[in-house]
């Protein structure tokens, strides 16, 4: 022990100056998780095989963590480490990619908040299966069309072409021109960030069609359909015996409905805004249709069954008859070049539907891949199991959307 009583008074000085400069340790603020990432099917990695492993934190699903290193001709399982902040809640998640393309993810570990290092064991890989789509899109005022094949892009934009590759990360969906990196389509659910040659776009949204198409309506026993087109009326009778062109006068509207006098052809179209059922299929439709023609009383329905559908965003309240959890957010948008878009619990997600005279069915749906919690991810499962097994909706009275499976089993909706 230093007896300060008799250190002279400079050395003294000189003895409190370093002590007081002396840096205090620093407290760490990140804390390490550690593991290994494997898969049990027999495949060898290429000597290029890059690993990325990246945490998210559940508040705000940024990335604030994340580890890239190359394989370097070894083999799985693939130890990993990386440094995430202290105390905070998320979720790891990793990825191993080949030749410029993923190849294999992992499904989603969660991590509790704490300060102390973490080993969370072997993450386990799967094949990764891209999704494929086509989807027109709007910045601004600018317009694109995105293709979407297997693993690669293809950006149709102001009277160019771009073949868009796959950009390496554990989740998203960003695809990057080769040469410039500047050049890129990433996908964040319905909408997406365009950015050309650095220069990035407004956020860009699902275009909407200017042009609307023709009036259309039909109607059962006898069979008729009718078509529209700007003033033009084209009536179809008795399953095409029968067939009337005529030039529609202005229309008289009265409450919900416009009527169509055509005397010469001794002939009253009403078109209401009430919603209609055809009698053979089942499939709703945003009009109710009447024909009077000479004695003849004929009703119908009228107008596109996607018009019930889009406009909207339509909140999920249940799933089979079990109500969808409050604490977990699941919608669905109908776009109008027959895309879908919404969340699914936990994930973002776009594809496209089809109708047809017999029903709806929803084609293949890609989505981001973040994790969440249990509650969540559990409901997304059940949700995009229900949604590929749809083959027909409703709309009854009160209002709510009825996607039904072939089983009966129905997601229900409200606007």
């Amino acid at each position: 022990m230093i007896n300060l009583r008799v250190i002279a008074p400079d050395l003294l000085l000189v003895l409190l100056l370093v002590i007081l400069a002396s840096p205090a340790v620093a407290e760490p603020s990140t804390r390490s998780i550690s593991g290994q990432l494997t898969y049990m099917q027999r495949i060898a990695l290429t000597p290029e095989s890059i690993a990325v492993v990246e945490f998210r934190a559940n508040d705000d699903q940024q990335v604030q963590g994340e580890t890239r290193f190359g394989s370097e001709g070894r083999q799985v399982p693939l130890p990993f480490a990386l440094q995430i902040p202290l105390e905070t809640n998320g979720q790891v998640r990793g990825a191993i990619w080949s030749a410029g393309r993923p190849r294999w993810v992992t499904d989603s570990v969660p991590i509790t908040a704490g300060t102390d290092p973490l080993e969370i064991g072997t993450l386990r890989l799967y094949p990764f299966t891209p999704a494929a789509f086509t989807a027109v899109m709007r910045c601004g005022d600018t317009e694109f069309q995105i293709d979407v094949q297997d693993d690669q892009a293809r950006l149709h934009i102001g009277g160019q072409s771009f073949d868009l590759f796959p950009v390496a990360a554990a989740s998203g969906a960003k695809f990057a021109d080769q040469d410039d990196p500047g050049t890129f389509f990433w996908s964040k659910g319905n909408s997406a960030l365009v950015s050309l040659s650095g220069q990035t776009l407004p956020e860009c949204v699902a275009a909407v069609p200017v042009e609307k198409a023709p009036f259309r309506a039909r109607g059962n026993e006898p069979g008729w359909s009718l078509e529209i087109n700007g003033d033009q009326l084209q009536l179809t009778l008795d399953y095409g015996a029968r067939e009337i062109k005529a030039k529609l006068p202005s229309p008289i509207s009265i409450d919900t409905a416009k009527v169509y006098q055509l005397p010469e052809q001794n002939l009253s179209l009403r078109i209401s805004g009430q919603r209609c059922s055809d009698t053979m299929t089942g499939m709703p439709y945003p009009n109710r249709v009447l024909l009077e023609l000479e004695d003849r009383h004929l009703s119908g329905c009228g107008g596109e069954p996607n018009a019930l559908l889009e406009g909207a965003e339509w909140r999920v309240r249940s799933l089979a008859g079990e109500p969808v959890p409050d604490a977990v957010a699941v919608s669905i948008s109908f776009l109008e070049d027959n895309r879908i878009a919404g969340s699914s619990g936990c994930n973002r997600f776009m594809g496209g539907y089809e109708l047809t005279g017999e029903g709806l069915s929803f084609g293949q749906i890609a989505g981001t891949m973040m994790a969440c919690p249990e509650l969540q991810m559990q409901t997304e499962q059940r949700f995009l199991g229900l949604l590929q097994a749809v083959t027909r909706f409703e709309i009854p009275a009160d209002g709510q959307l009825q996607l039904v499976t072939s089983d009966d089993q129905r997601i229900t909706a409200e606007r």
